[in-house]
């Protein structure tokens, strides 16, 4: 049930995915994620059995299949880093990561601190509405010729501007 088990669940997945990339169905950045996924099974799968390794042949051979379907994972990362050029991540991400945090948490972090920013931004932008409104309420009263001018200008500048 042990290493021997797990190989031939993993053999069964890695066709299939060959055969995904080969017949174009998905797109390069998901056979990336893909293939790193199969990457990180591979090296659990090793991790385990390095811990339960007995030297007898059986156990050679599963351990120097799965060390070999790791290399073709790599393999298989460093062909697909021709199809993806231009993957830009930010290096507050890198350095997130490389400090142990999890970059879900960082992207969690960062809509949240856009979403406030956002907010922020929609309450200035109704005072200067609020406050445009009352300037030209205050203008009404004290220049009434002006301000009735100003107004048909700007709404003969909206019509122009919408397409009439």
């Amino acid at each position: 049930m042990g290493p021997m088990m797990m190989t031939t669940a993993t053999e069964t997945e890695q066709p299939s995915q060959q055969n995904a990339q080969q017949n174009g169905h998905s797109d390069p950045r998901s056979q990336l994620e893909d293939t790193i996924d199969n990457l990180l099974i591979k090296i659990w799968e090793i991790m385990v059995q390095l811990n339960d390794y007995n030297p007898n042949p059986d156990q050679k051979w599963v351990l120097s299949h799965t060390l070999s379907d790791l290399a073709v994972c790599f393999d298989d990362i460093h062909k697909l880093q021709e199809k993806i050029k231009h993957i830009e991540v930010p290096l507050e991400v890198i350095e997130y990561i490389d400090e142990g945090r999890n970059p879900d948490k960082f992207m969690m972090d960062y809509v949240e601190e856009v979403t406030e920013e956002s907010a922020s931004m929609n309450v200035k932008n109704e005072a200067i509405k609020d406050f445009s409104n009352l300037l030209l309420e205050q203008l009404q009263e004290s220049f009434p010729e002006q301000t009735d001018f100003y107004k048909q200008c700007q709404s003969s500048k909206s019509t122009t501007t919408n397409g009439h």
